[in-house]
């Protein structure tokens, strides 16, 4: 669950940021920007990138980007957002557990039937496609269905097409509207709408993820938009904002996570859809400064953002396992070795704490690692063993315990054992613990 959350959280920071310059910028905001911000989060809310710490060898990063110890322990992991201790619960009401599971099965039903009828409606335009178009003197390639099917779109989410009414391309501005949804298939929309919603099933507990398919949906549109009228006089721009208005009220047979202002909107224009309208029509109308200092920023914005959400690398500690025959070995009681070795291993076994654990850690500093059992194994991480010294303790019935000792190897990282060879074992009348 922790990785889970250091995802959500990586991946919501570049959506915030987006929505944080949005709010501050208003009329300025740079929607280019906007969607790669947008994109970004998509990418660290579905790639685990913090398991790419246990990739690196142990000493990767040098000691001198390092400020001091709690520097030291965020990038060990041992500073976490949370810490998870073994025995610790929540109390959590019936009512609440019983909401949440409704609402993840309503998101999974939700982004399921949105995919579904966006196949089926798609796969009934293919249906009616009747010729292709190519021409290659103004590079332009698309497809014709009859007309009153519905307006120009982009459909598939790999294989792409672009449809056309038949009528549509004796249309004056039928170039801008080309560019337009040419854009929608260079930018791979569909595909980033489809990992918006698995962006919702996987991380359904943040709402972060909903403001980033809303944001896509209305970015994704003034993007295209932008692109269309790039290089185009004031007049032009008009005309396209006057063919925008006329053709919001298309029917379309696509549903809304898949719609375009092209088409498919209310009768109500006083409502939301008028207001992303205006928006859209605002923002072609501006002149887009395209100088350095806008391109500085835009690189500048980016890069924190993504040094931000890559972030949670450090952040991210997974619980301590052991690998099965480790954990069978450990459980062998075939030998025992009654009383102490020495005064010094004596007191280091009464000062051990078995509160929280039966079993425990002691590295060669001395610090003592709860051992937590899991049964996830840590196939990416390249191991950087170190010895340690594992401690069981067990009570018995008279009062007193068992501690038996044993000599590994422990993965500094990830907290891999290894190599477990039984020492000795010693027993106490009376449980010092």
């Amino acid at each position: 669950m922790e990785l889970l959350v250091c995802m959500s959280i990586a991946g919501s920071i570049p959506v915030v940021i987006c929505l944080l310059l949005y709010i501050i910028q208003r009329g300025n905001y740079n929607y280019i920007l906007g969607r790669r911000l947008l994109l970004t989060g998509v990418f660290f809310y579905l790639v685990p990138v913090q398991l790419v710490k246990y990739l690196l060898p142990k000493d990767a990063l040098p000691e001198t980007m390092l400020i001091g110890k709690k520097a030291d322990s965020y990038l060990s992991g041992s500073l976490a957002f949370w810490s998870e201790k073994q025995g610790d619960y929540i109390w959590i009401p019936q009512w609440i557990n019983i909401f949440a599971r409704i609402w993840l099965a309503g998101i999974i039903i939700f982004a399921i039937y949105e995919i579904i009828k966006y196949w089926r409606g798609a796969h009934s335009i293919r249906n009616y496609i009747f010729e292709k178009i190519e021409d290659p003197e103004d590079n332009l390639t698309y497809y014709l269905i009859p007309d009153e099917i519905c307006g120009p779109c982009t459909i598939g989410f790999f294989r792409q097409k672009i449809v056309f009414p038949e009528s549509f391309p004796l249309h004056p501005d039928f170039i801008m509207v080309y560019k337009h949804e040419h854009t929608h298939l260079k930018n791979h929309d569909n595909l980033v709408k489809l990992l918006c919603l698995f962006v919702l099933c996987l991380h359904w507990m943040n709402p972060v993820a909903y403001l980033l398919l809303f944001l896509y949906i209305d970015t994704a549109e003034i993007v295209s938009d932008s692109a269309a009228v790039d290089g185009c006089t004031k007049e032009k721009r008009q005309d396209y904002a006057s063919l925008l208005v006329l053709e919001a009220a298309t029917s379309d047979i696509r549903p809304a996570v898949w719609k375009n202002n092209l088409s498919g909107h209310k009768n109500n224009k006083e409502g939301k859809d008028f207001k992303t309208l205006k928006r859209r029509i605002n923002y072609m109308m501006k002149e887009k400064r395209k100088g350095v200092l806008q391109r500085g920023i835009m690189v500048a914005v980016s890069a924190l953002t993504v040094v931000a959400s890559a972030g949670t690398v450090m952040a991210y500690a997974p619980v301590a396992s052991s690998d099965e025959s480790f954990e069978e070995f450990i459980s062998d009681d075939s030998t025992y070795d009654f009383g102490f070795d020495n005064m010094d291993d004596s007191l280091m076994i009464e000062s051990i704490d078995f509160s929280e654990s039966d079993t425990v850690y002691v590295d060669s500093t001395g610090d003592q690692i709860v051992d937590q059992r899991s049964s996830d194994t840590y196939a990416l991480c390249t191991h950087s063993m170190i010895p340690a010294t594992f401690y069981t303790h067990t009570k018995n019935s008279s009062g007193g315990c068992t501690v038996k000792v044993y000599k590994c190897q422990r993965c500094e990282k990830c907290g891999y054992s290894a190599n477990a060879q039984y020492d000795h074992t010693t027993t106490y009348a009376k449980c010092p613990h």
